[in-house]
């Protein structure tokens, strides 16, 4: 079954905000953006009329652990490393496929994914990109050796093979319609062969680096506290050549600190911002803050079940906890408007751009409601679980998740259960995602959770079927699995859908995750730069490589 590890383990300082008393509650599907908020329908700010020298932008919270594009899959490397490592195929600011690396591609049947190499790619020192670094890049992702966070959307490739010049043909060991999004991303970049087997275990180490064919290249990284990219002088593609000259990503954890660094000026832009920063941000007067539209994000957040035994093995326990969430409140006040409530884990976000979308809203629409503590009472009651203990995991580090973990504590509380919640530091909570002894501890955990492309299927089929790489309670439904599987080998959109769909329908009920809020993108921009997008795209891709001047 294809799949892709979607977790963020560990995003420090996500989302921080002050207190969450007094929430609200709605049933309408979205959430009101704050007055002061510059919300935008668009997906990417007005295009650059010139180049710069130079930008000095957030590279979130945290340094990368490593230049390879493989190795490490969150914020850090993601924002960066997709303007210096190409994929494939390029994905848009709307998330559509274009050509990459690929001029052009064709699933020649279900099992079969034929890839036309653009004969003008280069790497960065100037030698051509051929079907043998391509091979042997898309290999690496089978590999236990690289440890590659996309190994687990390579399970049903059964060959990668060069079957002409310039042309890599994909077999997969069963139907598979999905696959080819990943070739958009990280998970299908390519890299130097001669300069990856030279450079061994060293590769992608800031003292070895990277041989890639991006629109940049690093010039330095101290592994702490900057990177600094530099223009490919050799690019292959003029139309996409950047338009600054360097860019140097500053990791900044402290909220205060990213947004006094905003509003100075000594950083020109940032994505994944803090709602801490929000109110600072909304009143600057050197750039913007731009909130994106419901849906403008792949990111969900949610709790997971770690066991289906104690307190949330009766699933009519689980659906009473989440008919009793405020979403709406939770959305508005935890995230300062930024966020919308989220009531299935695959929400907008995964079909706001697709063709199937009316199919997937009104599924959706028959999801919302407003939440019910008596009903939810009376359903705790009925499983015979009023008084039972259940315990949520969360990290403690991460402020929003803290106050999360409360007012779902309290909600618990309201409805017979007895919460216990358990702050956890960093490595421990990561644990929770690797180690199943780690979890048995816990009913359940909180996670800030994503996917670099809207693909509903392939969320779903991540942590809702037995092989899925975020099952971590071992889920198992056979009416689940069937349909997946029939929509992961579906090339029809609609019926893709038909069947996403019906398998979400079980879901809803059986609830192995419990989804809570989709937070939307946000963006500053300082006004001496533009032309970044305002959707999730920025993850695995050269957004940077339009940033210009006005």
């Amino acid at each position: 079954m294809q799949k892709r590890t979607l977790g963020v383990l560990l995003p420090a300082v996500l989302l921080a905000v002050s207190a969450v008393s007094g929430c609200g509650s709605s049933a309408a599907r979205t959430a009101k953006a704050a007055p002061t908020s510059n919300f935008s329908t668009t997906q990417v700010t007005t295009p650059p009329g010139k180049a710069l020298a130079s930008v000095t932008w957030s590279g979130d919270y945290r340094a990368p652990y490593s230049e390879d594009p493989l190795t490490t899959a969150d914020y850090p490397e993601e924002t960066i490393l997709g303007n210096v490592c190409e994929s494939l195929l390029r994905t848009g600011a709307d998330y559509s496929l274009g050509p990459g690396l690929a001029k052009s591609w064709k699933q020649t049947d279900a099992r079969h994914l034929v890839l036309d190499l653009d004969p003008r790619a280069t790497f960065s020192d100037g030698k051509p990109v051929t079907t043998a670094d391509v091979v042997y890049s898309l290999l690496r992702n089978q590999d236990p050796d690289v440890a590659s966070n996309y190994a687990d959307t390579y399970n049903d490739v059964s060959s990668i093979k060069a079957t002409g010049a310039e042309q890599v043909t994909i077999t997969f060991s069963k139907d598979d319609y999905l696959f080819v999004g990943l070739l958009g991303i990280l998970g299908g970049s390519v890299v130097e062969k001669d300069f990856a087997e030279q450079a061994g275990h060293k590769f992608g180490t800031a003292e070895t680096g990277v041989m890639c064919s991006g629109p940049y290249t690093i010039a330095s990284f101290d592994g702490t506290n900057s990177m600094v990219l530099k223009r490919n002088p050799h690019y292959w593609d003029p139309s996409r050549a950047a338009k600054a000259g360097q860019i140097t990503f500053k990791f900044i954890g402290d909220p205060s600190a990213l947004a006094n660094a905003l509003t100075s000026g000594s950083l020109q832009g940032a994505f994944d911002l803090p709602s801490a920063t929000l109110p600072q941000l909304r009143k600057a007067t050197n750039g913007k803050l731009y909130v994106g539209a419901e849906g403008s994000t792949t990111q969900n957040i949610d709790l997971i079940v770690s066991k289906f035994t104690g307190g949330f093995a009766d699933a009519r326990v689980r659906r009473a906890l989440s008919m009793a969430i405020d979403r709406q409140g939770i959305a508005t006040t935890l995230f300062g408007g930024a966020a919308d409530p989220l009531y299935a884990v695959a929400g907008p976000g995964f079909w706001e751009t697709s063709p199937a979308r009316s199919a997937y809203e009104a599924a959706y629409t028959g999801l919302v409601k407003k939440p019910d503590t008596a009903a939810a009472a009376q359903l705790v009651k009925q499983a015979g679980a009023t008084g039972k203990q259940v315990t949520i995991g969360y990290a403690a580090g991460i402020p929003t998740e803290v106050q999360l973990a409360q007012v779902l504590q309290q909600t618990g509380d309201a409805i017979g259960l007895k919460v216990k919640i358990v702050g956890l530091p960093d490595q421990q909570y990561g644990s929770l995602f690797i180690d199943p002894k780690a979890r048995a501890a816990y009913d359940s955990f909180l996670t800030i959770n994503y996917m670099e492309y809207p693909e509903a299927a392939n969320m779903y089929i991540s942590y809702a079927t037995k092989g899925g790489a975020q099952n971590f309670n071992g889920y198992s439904n056979a009416l689940v699995e069937d349909d997946l599987s029939k929509a992961q080998g579906s090339a029809d959109l609609a019926k893709r859908a038909e069947y996403v769909l019906a398998a979400q329908a079980v879901i809803d009920q059986d609830l192995p995750w419990i989804p809570i809020v989709q937070p939307r993108a946000l963006l500053f921009q300082n006004k001496a730069v533009t032309g970044a997008p305002l959707t999730f795209s920025y993850m695995d891709n050269a957004w940077a490589a339009s940033v210009g001047a006005p």
